[in-house]
């Protein structure tokens, strides 16, 4: 039975032979930029796109972050996406087509739901008073850095791994710790944050995480799970919405 509390909207089921989101971004590049295609030229919307390659919307926009990164379209939030100079030539006149590899930004954010909420209910069950200690400062920085994008993810990085160590299990934290700082090494995660991330996201997350510590506090595994699901499906919907 599917959880409702984890996005399900957009399922990667459906293929046509496009293996990954890096092929997809060739694909994109080769049937909407053709040797005579205009610079600032906008290409389909997302679900046209999603339709025209039997993909996800979700796998849309992997590809086309991956192409931003690289300066072949650009994303104006309200408008579209317009073909760059360097992309109307087509890939097989590009200098270098170098698309990102690794799992992208929405592709880890889904993995942490799964992996992140087991943790939070394992934390429910095994936390000391130490443990919570490591919450509670890094949620009092949080709530005193709303206004400082850095220190915020910084307390926000050492909130989600207080919990893992919570759990007692050296395999554990180092997932946790792996996933987080891999996507934010990502030229990708950085461009995707420059489209959604605002103060209005930190202060939501803010609540979501002081949810999951209250569960955590009271030994409540269930509702620690279901905290942790809230919160990440929350930043992977506010990630997938319209770009216009």
């Amino acid at each position: 039975m599917p959880n409702k509390l984890v996005p399900t909207v957009d399922d990667d089921s459906r293929t046509t032979g496009v293996r990954s989101y890096q092929d997809l971004a060739r694909k994109i590049l080769e049937e909407t930029a053709a040797d005579s295609a205009a610079a600032d030229q906008r290409l389909p919307s997302e679900r046209t796109l999603a339709d025209m390659f039997g993909v996800s919307r979700t796998a849309v926009r992997e590809a086309i972050i991956a192409l931003e990164v690289q300066g072949l379209v650009e994303v104006r939030l309200g408008s579209g996406i317009y073909l760059q100079p360097s992309g109307a030539n087509g890939p097989s006149r590009l200098p270098a087509f170098d698309v990102p590899t690794g799992p992208g930004p929405l592709e880890t954010l889904r993995a942490r739901v799964l992996v992140e909420a087991e943790i939070a209910a394992a934390a429910a069950s095994e936390r000391r008073d130490a443990d919570l200690d490591r919450m509670l400062d890094a949620l009092a920085t949080m709530r005193l850095q709303l206004a400082d994008k850095d220190a915020y993810d910084a307390a926000d990085r050492r909130f989600h791994l207080a919990i893992a160590e919570a759990t007692g299990n050296r395999v554990l934290q180092h997932m946790v710790e792996a996933m987080w700082d891999n996507a934010r090494q990502d030229p990708r995660w950085d461009k995707i944050e420059q489209h959604f991330h605002s103060e209005q996201l930190r202060e939501a997350s803010l609540k979501d995480h002081q949810a999951i510590f209250a569960a955590i506090a009271e030994r409540q595994p269930e509702q620690a799970r279901q905290a942790m699901q809230q919160h990440l499906g929350r930043v992977i919907s506010q990630f997938s919405q319209a770009w216009y």
